[in-house]
C-alpha cells in the first residue's frame, strides 16, 4: 500500500488467484464511482468478463444489490432465484449457474463489487464467504491508497506547473525560463548547433495602464501572448518574464540569418491592432537578440545580452530590432551595468 505497484496488476493478480483457492471457475471486479457508469477493470476468464459485462450493460445484478446495500449476496442456483427477472435469465443463458458478490467497502465507502462466479450451482462455506470478504476489504483498501496517491500526485503536478508558468497568460515564467536555458545549453553542447533570445518589449506600456486603467494593460498582455504564441516553432520556449516583456529562446539555428524571419514574424504580429473590450490599441515592440554560435557557451547571460540589446532598439525609439552576435565580441558592452540596474536572478 505504500508503494507504487499498479492497482490493475492488483485486481488482476486477485481475480487470477481467488479461482485457485476458492472453489470458483470465473471472478471480475466491477467499480462504481459517483455520477459515471459502473466500469468493469478485471476479469480472470473470458466467461468472467461477460458476466461482468452484463452486469454493467443491464443495469442489473448481484453487484448492483452488493454496492447498494454494503454486504455481500448469494444466488447458488439462477434457476431457483427470481430477484432478477432480466439479469437472471440473460445470465443463465450465458453459462452462468451461479454468482457469489462482495463490496468493496472500507467503512462507509463503497468503490464497487467482486463477483465470484460458478458454471455449476452450489453453495460456498462460510469460510469461504469469509474469506471472500476480506479479500474484497483489501482491495478497496488498496485502491482508496491508490485513489489518494494519484490526487497527490496530480496536486504536486498542478502545484509545480503553476509555479512555472506566468498566471496571466500562461506562458513560463522566468523560472521555467532558465530550466529550458540549462536544458538548450546541453543539447547545443551535443548537437553543436546554435541558440539564440530574442526579448521583446512593448513600447510605451505603462501609458497604457495610466489611461486606460490596468485591466485593460491585462487584456492587452493576453492578447500579445496569444498572438506571440503562435510564432513560437515546435521545440522553443515563449516566456513572459515580467511585466510587458517576452523572451523567445530559439534552439537548433544554423546561422544567425534564421533569426531575422522570426523577427519579421514579430512585427508582423504588432503590425495589425489589438481590439480590447473597451478600445482598440496600436502596439509595437522593441525587441534585442543574442545569438550564441556552435560552440559558444549558453547560459542566462545570453538573456542580459538580449535584454540589453532590446535597450538599444528601445533607445532608437523603439518598434526597431537590435541585435548582439556573441561571435563577434565577447565584451562588446559593459553588462556590469545593466546587472547592477536590472538583475536577472
Amino acid at each position: 500500500m505504500l508503494t507504487d505497484f499498479p492497482i490493475q496488476r492488483i485486481l488482476d493478480h486477485l481475480v487470477e488467484r481467488i479461482v485457485d483457492v476458492l472453489p470458483v471457475t470465473g471472478a471480475g471486479v466491477t467499480l462504481f464511482a459517483p455520477g459515471t457508469a459502473p466500469q468493469y477493470v478485471a476479469a480472470s476468464n473470458t466467461a468472467a468478463l461477460r458476466f461482468e459485462q452484463l452486469q454493467t450493460e443491464l443495469g442489473q445484478g448481484p453487484c448492483w444489490t452488493a454496492v447498494e446495500g454494503g454486504e455481500p449476496v448469494a444466488v447458488p442456483d439462477l434457476v431457483l432465484d427470481d430477484g432478477y427477472p432480466v439479469f437472471g435469465p440473460a445470465a443463465l443463458a450465458a453459462g452462468m449457474a451461479a454468482v457469489f458478490t462482495f463490496p468493496l467497502r472500507h467503512g462507509d465507502v463503497r468503490l464497487g463489487a467482486l463477483d465470484l462466479y460458478r458454471d455449476t450451482p452450489g453453495a460456498l462455506d462460510a469460510k469461504a464467504m469469509a474469506a471472500a470478504q476480506t479479500l474484497a476489504d483489501v482491495a478497496a483498501a488498496y485502491l482508496l491508497n491508490a485513489q489518494a496517491r494519484e490526487q497527490a500526485l496530480s496536486s504536486a503536478e498542478l502545484f509545480r506547473d503553476r509555479s512555472l508558468h506566468d498566471a496571466l497568460t500562461g506562458l513560463p515564467n522566468r523560472v521555467l525560463l532558465e530550466e529550458r536555458l540549462e536544458q538548450a545549453a546541453r543539447r547545443a553542447r551535443r548537437t553543436d548547433t546554435a541558440v539564440a533570445v530574442l526579448f521583446a518589449d512593448l513600447d510605451r506600456f505603462k501609458r497604457v495602464n495610466d489611461t486606460y486603467g490596468h485591466a485593460v494593460g491585462d487584456q492587452l498582455l493576453i492578447d500579445v501572448a496569444a498572438r506571440l504564441s503562435a510564432l513560437v516553432r515546435p521545440g522553443d520556449t515563449l516566456a513572459r518574464v515580467s511585466g510587458d516583456e517576452f523572451v523567445f529562446l530559439c534552439e537548433d539555428l544554423s546561422q544567425a540569418a534564421d533569426v531575422d524571419l522570426l523577427v519579421a514574424r514579430i512585427a508582423d504580429a504588432f503590425g495589425a491592432p489589438f481590439v480590447l473590450t473597451s478600445v482598440t490599441l496600436i502596439v509595437t515592440a522593441s525587441v534585442g537578440i543574442a545569438y550564441a554560435g556552435p560552440g559558444q557557451a549558453v547560459t542566462d547571460n545570453l538573456v542580459l545580452d538580449a535584454d540589453l540589446a532590446m535597450y538599444q532598439a528601445k533607445r532608437r525609439g523603439g518598434a526597431s530590432h537590435q541585435m548582439i552576435d556573441l561571435r563577434l565580441t565577447e565584451e562588446a558592452h559593459d553588462r556590469s551595468q545593466l546587472e547592477r540596474n536590472r538583475a536577472w536572478r
